[in-house]
């Protein structure tokens, strides 16, 4: 194991928490949270590199050994809701729709009461309005992409009118007169 200098503890203090003060003409601060610091900061390494090697898996469609690095960070972490988007990501392209489902639920969960984690609870959103909406409940679909498009998801805005008959209607009309105008212009 490695051990960490003075200097090392307060330049991982300083990324961690950088709403903390920082004076180089002094002695970096210590106290006896220094060790907890710098265990959560190791841990929060740890997550992000698992979450990282996670997502590249999914992206070369190594999808179960996807799901065991987010498995894993969310083991480190049960509070960390990237973690269970992630890995609902991958279910979904599983067709482990259930799974998916139980795991954009829990990221919701985990951001709806905070405002650091809008966009996680947007992705989340959004993709649990996709599959609501792959399971027939349009009406479950219509309001999770439209508290996703008030965080600011242009997809789920776009759903929104799909879902909408009279705004399609009203869209299609409009496209029609559009391209009428183009054409006599």
């Amino acid at each position: 194991m490695a051990t960490f200098t003075d200097n090392d503890k307060y330049v991982l203090n300083a990324i961690f928490n950088p709403n903390y003060p920082l004076d180089f003409d002094k002695e970096p601060p210590s106290s006896s949270s220094d060790s907890i610091d710098l265990e959560n900061a190791k841990q929060s390494l740890e997550i992000k590199k698992l979450e990282e090697e996670g997502v590249r898996l999914a992206e070369q469609n190594h999808l179960i050994e996807a799901i065991e690095h987010f498995s894993r960070a969310i083991a480190l972490n049960p509070q960390n809701p990237s973690a269970y988007n992630n890995r609902a990501q991958a279910y979904q392209l599983l067709s482990k729709t259930d799974e998916a489902m139980v795991d954009l639920s829990t990221a919701i969960d985990l951001t709806s009461n905070g405002k650091n984690n809008q966009k996680i609870l947007s992705l989340a959103l959004t993709q649990r309005g996709v599959l609501h909406r792959l399971l027939g409940d349009e009406k479950a679909s219509l309001d999770d992409f439209t508290q996703a498009a008030e965080l600011g998801s242009a997809f789920a805005k776009q759903q929104i009118l799909l879902l909408n008959p009279y705004a399609a209607a009203c869209n299609q009309m409009l496209s029609k007169m559009m391209k009428k105008m183009s054409c006599t212009s």
